[in-house]
């Protein structure tokens, strides 16, 4: 079978891709492992940790699109074998209109199949495992670094408000229907 350009245009993006990770694993990637040292130990090594993130899902997010364009361009390779010789001629609304039924359940059919795969259920549990751990990252980064200088409340102590007013909230209605009681026996 022939190579179109479209194919070599796919695989050499991929391949860009692939190496940009692997040269980032070699260089940089090692650089956010090193301890850092100095007065600003802590907060390099956090930023250090921050990019890491960042990357991670940088790179979940590109094989997320590569494996979205592969079926994209299986699914474009399903209608054009569908309709190659329905489209030759004298073209009218009506075949404009069935061309367009094949297209949108080819595609339909496609897409629900890779979304239904197992693959694509891991690729997005990849994808949002990193996207938590940079969104808790940059919650932390805006914590530390504007909340608590500004004397602002963080998520964390809004939290642990919360739960110590659910548990006087619980106290209270512990002890009421304890004073209740006390008062019907008297």
């Amino acid at each position: 079978m022939e190579k179109s350009s479209s194919d070599s245009t796919f695989e050499s993006t991929q391949e860009f891709f692939d190496l940009w990770v692997k040269t980032y694993q070699a260089t940089l990637g090692r650089l956010t492992e090193m301890p850092a040292m100095g007065p600003s130990r802590e907060k390099s090594e956090k930023l250090m940790k921050g990019f890491s993130h960042f990357v991670n899902l940088y790179t979940a997010w590109m094989e997320s699109n590569v494996d979205l364009q592969t079926v994209f361009k299986e699914a474009m390779k399903k209608v054009r074998e569908k309709t190659a010789t329905d489209m030759e001629g004298d073209l009218s609304p009506d075949r404009y209109k069935d061309f367009y039924k094949i297209w949108m359940e080819t595609y339909s059919e496609t897409f629900h199949e890779f979304l239904k795969s197992g693959h694509f259920a891991n690729d997005l549990g990849k994808f949002m495992s990193h996207f938590m751990e940079f969104q808790k990252f940059n919650r932390e980064v805006l914590e530390e670094n504007y909340l608590k200088p500004m004397n602002l409340p963080t998520k964390t102590e809004i939290d642990e408000i919360n739960k110590e007013l659910y548990s006087l909230r619980k106290t209270v209605k512990k002890l009421s229907s304890q004073v209740r009681e006390l008062s019907k026996k008297q």
